[in-house]
């Protein structure tokens, strides 16, 4: 869902699209496992000064676009400084523990609690509240079943007008893709554009249940905050 949010936003006027800028500085910190950590560390900047670089391109080079997004997993700010965020809009998109369990599971059959990143998404959540700048929350149970409310509602809480033109996109990669794109991206990859539907039920699998029910918490606290 993270992955077609990026796909939709890189379709305005406006804007370019960045994809997980920080997560090859998230493996090299953390050790973290993953088929794509090789290609990755290849690919993209480990080092902490590198990697917030990276993802903060001068002004100059945006041209026309005026905004870039940023697409991130919430863990890989792990080992980064809070202060490095500070002066971005926030966007947090979230959905049931059930679900990223579901995702995790093609790949990673015991993912972590660090893997599912609620802790780190509620710890965000609060920080911008104390500093005076909540981020626009996005359940993407809502995404899916109302596309458009919720993106005319995402636009809106981030003071961007409207462009209809981010209901759709071409099937296929996109260049900003990150190299980990041919393990994950695949149903992106054959969507042309948001469709409202309903959103698809997951049964979380016995060994993961002490996992799902320790997530339960935050997983409420962020929805009562969504659009």
């Amino acid at each position: 869902m993270s992955t077609a949010l990026m796909y939709s936003l890189a379709q305005r006027s406006d804007m370019r699209v960045l994809d997980e800028p920080l997560y090859a500085h998230f493996l090299a910190h953390t050790g973290a496992e993953r088929p794509c950590r090789e290609a990755t560390l290849a690919k993209r900047p480990a080092d902490a000064d590198a990697a917030l670089a990276y993802m903060a391109p001068h002004p100059e080079e945006l041209g026309a676009d005026r905004h870039l997004f940023c697409k991130h997993i919430a863990n890989n700010t792990l080992g980064l400084p809070w202060s490095a965020f500070d002066g971005h809009q926030h966007v947090i998109l979230f959905r049931n523990p059930a679900a990223v369990m579901a995702s995790y599971g093609a790949h990673i059959t015991r993912p972590l609690m660090r893997d599912l990143c609620y802790e780190h998404q509620l710890k965000l959540l609060e920080r911008m509240d104390a500093a005076g700048k909540s981020p626009v929350v996005v359940c993407s149970d809502h995404l899916q079943s109302n596309p458009e409310g919720t993106l005319r509602q995402l636009c809106d809480g981030l003071g961007l007008e409207w462009e209809p033109a981010i209901m759709t996109w071409k099937a296929g990669a996109r260049p900003e893709d990150g190299p980990w794109a041919k393990w994950w991206y695949a149903g992106v990859h054959a969507s042309t554009g948001w469709e409202a539907r309903p959103p698809k039920q997951h049964v979380v699998p016995e060994h993961l249940e002490d996992l799902y029910q320790a997530c339960v918490g935050a997983y409420h606290a962020l929805l009562e905050r969504a659009l």
